[in-house]
């Protein structure tokens, strides 16, 4: 799969966006690491996921049964999480 888009829900996605959608309206939010739990705790540590790509901070979709498109938790500790800026494959 191309690492430039998402395709469906965006859980097959492997690409290294690893900054929010809201980025491109100039403020981007880093995403937090998978494997840190701060500065928002959470049930995705890669090594309960590892078949989800949970790689550094990169933007990712381990429950593609909730969110529907890649996400990452921010770094910013009154924004839990948000959705990344992967286009949809075949869409320009």
């Amino acid at each position: 799969l191309p690492a430039s888009c998402q395709e469906g829900t965006g859980a097959s996605y492997r690409g290294a966006v690893s900054v929010t959608r809201s980025g491109k309206y100039k403020y981007s939010k880093t995403c937090q690491r998978w494997d840190a739990q701060w500065p928002h705790d959470h049930d995705y540590p890669p090594a309960s996921h590892p078949s989800s790509g949970l790689e550094q901070n990169y933007c990712r979709n381990p429950d593609p049964g909730g969110i529907p498109g890649v996400w990452c938790y921010t770094t910013d500790p009154g924004v839990r999480w948000e959705l990344c800026d992967v286009p949809a494959c075949g869409k320009d």
